[in-house]
């Protein structure tokens, strides 16, 4: 049996065995733990951990394509060294290029790009709508709307009714007697966005602070609470453009940022740029 062969046959049973993504199994740093190797070069299941996206545990096929991967890569790369390939120039120049540019992009993360939308104070974010409201025109239908999704359409009705009977949408949420499959809470909608389509229909029916009729569907029966309706050409809600606000915000911030410290850098250099055989541009040392 090839070494590939049996590899494919064991990784399954040693990532499920050594991978652990949860954080605080233990005090102790985990030992490396080798999936592959070729020659004296090993992989272990820490560098791909390190690759792969640790939010979710990655697939038996992607940890195998990774292997895959990494073995033909290994298998060229050794190959070249080989053929000396590694001492030419070009090579040489690539290199040098490339690591100057990593160690600029960690100066930049550390300056610049630190900063995210979610830093930006609420405040800042409500004077930009304010001062830009006009900026902020909905070119489609929007709905506010919360939504339970249950499995039985008795329950679905016994929620609805409690709301109608002057109950608010909360208090008969909380007071159901079988919880709801899904519930979403104040999430705005466009028609392209809600889902299945006939929610959308209902949705853009009913009243303000009007709750639905259990919706009957594949995946259940819905109620629908609708917020607040706003109809194409008027201005969003704060809540709606409140991403996009931050988002707008965080490129000025970053590009102020970025020019901010260009200058001060600028300013403990003397820089010459020469345009023409005789002509400079000077910077000096302190201006």
């Amino acid at each position: 049996m090839s070494f590939v062969k049996h590899l494919r046959r064991n990784v399954t049973l040693s990532i499920i065995l050594m991978i652990g993504f949860g954080a605080g199994c233990g005090k102790h740093k985990p030992a490396q733990t080798p999936v592959a190797r070729m020659d004296n070069k090993t992989l272990t299941i820490e560098d791909i951990r390190a690759e792969l996206d640790t939010t979710r545990n990655p697939t038996n096929a992607q940890l195998q394509q990774f292997i895959q991967r990494w073995l033909r890569d290994e298998l060229l790369y050794q190959e070249a060294l080989k053929r000396g390939l590694d001492q030419s120039e070009e090579i040489e120049r690539r290199v040098a290029e490339a690591r100057r540019q990593l160690i600029i992009n960690a100066l930049l993360e550390q300056e610049v790009y630190s900063l995210k939308p979610e830093d930006i104070p609420l405040e800042e974010v409500r004077s930009y709508y304010e001062a830009h409201g006009k900026e902020f025109i909905l070119p489609q239908d929007v709905v506010l709307l919360s939504y339970v999704l249950f499995k039985n359409r008795d329950v679905a009705t016994e929620f609805r009714n409690a709301v109608v009977q002057g109950k608010s949408y909360r208090t008969a949420l909380k007071e159901t007697t079988t919880p709801p499959e899904v519930r979403i809470d104040s999430v705005y909608y466009t028609q392209a966005t809600l889902l299945p389509a006939e929610l959308w229909r209902v949705a853009t029916t009913i009243k303000e602070r009007e709750v639905s009729f259990p919706i009957s569907t594949t995946q259940g029966f819905y109620v629908l609470y609708v917020w607040k309706y706003i109809k194409h050409g008027q201005q969003a809600d704060f809540g709606y453009v409140e991403p996009e606000i931050r988002g707008r915000l965080v490129i000025e911030k970053r590009q102020k940022a970025y020019d901010s410290l260009l200058t001060t850098l600028r300013s403990h250099h003397s820089i010459q740029v020469f345009t023409t055989g005789n002509d400079s541009v000077l910077f000096p040392k302190n201006q």
